[in-house]
C-alpha cells in the first residue's frame, strides 16, 4: 500500500497536519475565557481559518463552552444571514433534537415558526419563516440568542465570525454593534477576515460602529526553526530525508505561509524517492507555478499599467525607499503617481506596508512575478 502524503493543504488543517501556533492558541483561549472580543486578520492562505477551527475543537471539549463558527463569505442577504446563523446556533447549542426544539420553544423567544429538515446524510437543519415585516425583529432576536442561552444555562459562548468584512455589504453594521455590545462577558466574539483594508475601516475609523470595540490579535509568521522541525519529522516518518537548506529556500520564497509551505513540500515529497535534491526542488516549484498561473494571470489582467509597473517596482527594490529620487527615475515614476497607485493597491489588498517597507500580500505572487520577468 502506498504511503500517504504527509503534507496537507487546501482545507482546514488539524492535529498532526497543523504546524505549531501553540502560543496563539493559548492566548486566544485565554482571551475568550475573559470575555474579550477580538479582531483577527490574516491574508489568504496564512492559516487563519485552521487556527480558529483548532480553537473551536479545543473549546468544544470543555463542557462549559459552546462555540458557534459562521463563515460569512458566501452570505449575500440579511435573510440568508439570519437563517444560516440561526441554524448554526441551534446545532451548536444542542445535539439532541428534542432538547433543541424545546429550547427554541421555551427559552429562545423566537416569534416566527421554526421548521426542521433532515438532509440525505442525516444532518438536521433548522430554519425560520420570516415575513418582510418581521425581518428586523427576527434579526435582533437571533443576534441575541447566544447571550440568552449563556445566561439561561450558565455557559460560556464563543461566536466566531469568519470573513467578517462581508457584513459591510449587508448594511446592518450599526444594528449588529448595538446588539452585541449589550451582551455580557459570557459571550465572546471573534471577528476574523482576510481583507485588511475593509477591516481597518470597520474597526479603526471613528465614524464606524465597531470603532475601538475589540482587541487586535496578530498572527505572526511561523518561524523557520519550527518549520524545519515539522517538515524534517514528516520526511523521516515516511523514510525520506530533506536537508535544512531546501526548507529554508522554500521558506524564503513563501515567507512561511502555511498553505504554500505545505503545498510545495507536498510536491517535493511526491517527487522524492529517498533524498531531496536541487532538481526535485526546481521541478516542484515549476509545477506549482504552472498550477497557480491562471490565478495570478487573472489578478494581473485586472490591474492598470501603472499598478503592474508599481508591483514590479516593489519587487525590484524589495519594497524599500520607494520615494527615493534614484528609484523613481529608474522606473520613470513621479511621486504623485506612485502615491495614488500604492493607495489603490493597498485598497485591493494586493500589497501592504509594514514599518517603512511595502510588500506583496501574497508572497508566491512575488515569486511568480520574478519568474515571468
Amino acid at each position: 500500500m502506498k504511503t500517504p502524503n504527509p503534507f496537507y493543504y487546501g482545507n482546514e488543517v488539524y492535529d498532526d497536519d497543523f504546524c505549531n501556533r501553540v502560543q496563539e492558541l493559548q492566548e486566544l483561549a485565554q482571551d475568550v475565557s475573559s470575555g474579550q472580543n477580538l479582531l483577527l486578520y490574516a491574508p489568504r492562505r496564512f492559516g487563519k481559518t485552521s487556527l480558529l477551527k483548532k480553537l473551536k475543537h479545543k473549546l468544544d471539549k470543555q463542557k462549559d463552552y459552546k462555540v458557534i463558527f459562521i463563515d460569512l463569505f458566501s452570505v449575500s442577504s440579511i435573510d440568508e444571514f439570519i437563517q444560516k446563523y440561526f441554524n448554526l446556533i441551534i446545532n451548536s447549542f444542542e445535539n439532541n433534537t428534542q432538547k433543541a426544539l424545546r429550547n427554541i420553544k421555551e427559552v429562545l423567544n423566537i416569534r416566527p415558526n421554526v421548521t426542521m429538515s433532515i438532509n440525505e446524510t442525516g444532518n438536521i437543519s433548522y430554519s425560520l419563516s420570516i415575513s418582510k415585516k418581521e425581518q428586523n425583529q427576527t434579526l435582533e432576536d437571533v443576534l441575541n440568542l447566544p447571550s440568552i442561552y449563556a445566561k439561561k444555562f450558565n455557559k460560556k459562548v464563543v461566536v466566531i465570525f469568519d470573513e467578517f468584512q462581508e457584513i459591510e455589504q449587508l448594511k446592518f453594521e450599526k444594528k449588529l454593534r448595538t446588539i452585541l455590545q449589550s451582551h455580557s462577558r459570557e459571550v465572546s466574539y471573534i471577528f476574523s477576515g482576510s481583507k485588511k483594508s475593509i477591516l481597518n475601516q470597520m474597526f479603526s475609523d471613528n465614524s464606524r460602529a465597531f470603532y475601538k470595540s475589540v482587541k487586535h490579535f496578530h498572527i505572526e509568521q511561523i518561524k523557520l526553526d519550527e518549520w524545519i522541525v515539522f517538515i524534517e519529522n514528516k520526511f523521516k516518518q515516511t523514510n525520506k530525508e530533506i536537508e535544512k537548506r531546501y526548507i529554508k529556500q522554500v521558506f524564503d520564497i513563501t515567507d512561511g505561509f502555511p498553505y504554500y509551505m505545505q503545498q510545495i513540500m507536498s510536491m517535493i515529497w511526491e517527487k522524492t524517492s529517498q533524498n531531496v535534491d536541487d532538481d526535485i526542488l526546481k521541478q516542484s516549484l515549476e509545477l506549482i507555478i504552472q498550477r497557480e498561473y491562471d490565478l495570478y494571470s487573472f489578478i494581473w489582467s485586472s490591474l492598470t499599467p501603472n499598478q503592474k509597473n508599481t508591483l514590479k517596482y516593489i519587487v525590484h527594490v524589495d519594497g524599500l525607499n520607494l520615494y527615493s529620487n534614484d528609484h523613481l527615475q529608474e522606473f520613470n515614476f513621479s511621486a504623485t503617481t506612485l502615491k495614488s497607485t500604492l493607495e489603490a493597491l493597498l485598497k485591493k489588498d494586493i500589497c501592504d506596508k509594514k514599518d517603512d517597507r511595502y510588500y506583496l500580500v501574497d508572497p508566491f505572487m512575488k515569486y511568480w512575478l520574478e519568474t515571468i520577468g
